[in-house]
């Protein structure tokens, strides 16, 4: 139930949030409370893609896309998800969990997570998503255009990183 609150919190507090570039980091602070621990007292794996639904929301906000997603026909589509976990997160533990677009290509956004204790890393994600507007994939690039953002057109060169991931999810379709 907590997540509801969260995400109601974030809604609540929208206005308030900084604007950002779509290449500039996103921070979204959280607290885990113990519903969010499991019997070994930490963050239970099941919460970390919640957190990041939540991250990304919030990313979504920041860069000001999110009249485009209510009432103006752009949905987000999370394609895979890969978590590493790194250190356990604690109760009571006030986390960072960063947000930051990497690269993109026709088809899909690739976006890196990461959970901050402090200045420590204590789990890294990245996220493949697909922005679909009239039942077609668009590209990022696509919804930037239509927020009038013609500052970042061009996608970064995808990282060694993302080529490594993609590689990966290829051979497990095989």
């Amino acid at each position: 139930m907590n997540l509801i609150f969260r995400m109601l919190w974030l809604l609540i507090r929208r206005n308030k949030l900084n604007n950002i570039n779509p290449l500039e980091v996103s921070h979204t602070s959280i607290q885990v409370w113990p519903m969010d621990c499991d019997f070994n007292l930490h963050l239970t794996n099941s919460r970390y893609p919640a957190l990041l639904d939540l991250a990304r929301t919030q990313y979504l906000i920041q860069i000001q896309s999110l009249s485009k997603f209510v009432g103006g026909g752009w949905k987000s589509v999370l394609s895979s998800q890969s978590i590493s976990f790194i250190k356990e997160i604690k109760p009571f533990a006030k986390v960072d969990i960063t947000t930051r677009v990497l690269s993109w290509d026709r088809k899909y956004c690739y976006i890196e997570h990461q959970f901050l204790v402090g200045d420590k890393l204590h789990a890294k994600a990245l996220a493949r998503v697909a922005f679909i507007k009239g039942r077609r994939v668009r590209a990022f690039d696509k919804l930037l255009l239509e927020l009038n953002d013609k500052s970042v057109l061009q996608s970064p060169i995808e990282s060694e990183q993302v080529t490594a991931w993609l590689s990966l999810l290829e051979s497990k379709k095989a």
